[in-house]
């Protein structure tokens, strides 16, 4: 089996240096490139197809959000993995709605790390026990799944999130709409991101209630 290929992006080389030894310790992960900026990330994603990017948010130049964005729109199925030391949930909904697949505080150890990254690389979200907390905050009001982050949603999302309220399984919902199981994975993921919603569970939980979606596959117009 193949190791997972992940590039690392942050400001400061210590920082990516610290990381880089320590996920090349584990035999399931393989760090092809490392990036200071954006810019520089978009160029390593181009050339080394990383399936995993690790970011921090204090990324020079458009900002760490606005860094996901851009990543983001050069690959819709790479892994998006937010490090950060800042625990407050709002910067934490930002980097869902941007794109990003889990949101880590860097004081994760390292097995728990590299559980999450599995986790993140197999069901494209995740999210720790640190992290679960500010996370089912947002989701107690409207500050996730809210009208604007549905607003977010491309219309083929917003068929599968349909799909995903009337109960209806990944296959199923292939079968439906002529496209790949994995490919549904994907864009199950991106749905994650944009909602801020941790995992299915609370997706579909979101979904129902706001959608209000009752059987029947919708199919495209």
């Amino acid at each position: 089996m193949s190791s997972i290929k992940v590039l690392l992006v942050d400001s400061e080389q210590l920082v990516l240096e610290g990381f880089r030894k320590l996920l090349d310790g584990f035999t399931e992960f393989s760090v092809v490139s490392i990036a200071h900026d954006a810019a520089a990330a978009i160029e390593h994603l181009r050339g080394r197809r990383p399936q995993i990017v690790v970011m921090g948010l204090g990324v020079p130049g458009t900002g760490g959000v606005d860094a996901v964005r851009a990543i983001r729109r050069e690959s819709g199925h790479v892994r998006i993995v937010i490090l950060s030391s800042n625990q407050q949930p709002v910067y934490m909904r930002e980097a869902f709605v941007a794109g990003a697949n889990a949101y880590l505080f860097r004081s994760i150890d390292a097995d728990e790390l590299r559980e999450t990254l599995l986790a993140v690389h197999r069901d494209g979200a995740a999210f720790t026990a640190a992290t679960a907390g500010p996370i089912l905050q947002l989701m107690s009001g409207r500050h996730v799944g809210d009208d604007a982050a549905l607003s977010t949603l491309t219309e083929r999302e917003r068929q599968i999130l349909s799909l995903v309220a009337d109960d209806h399984e990944t296959d199923c919902i292939a079968t439906a709409l002529g496209i790949r199981p994995k490919t549904v994975r994907n864009y199950l993921s991106r749905i994650y991101a944009k909602l801020g919603t941790p995992n299915r569970v609370q997706t579909v939980l979101y979904a129902k209630r706001s959608l209000g979606r009752h059987g029947g596959l919708v199919t495209d117009p």
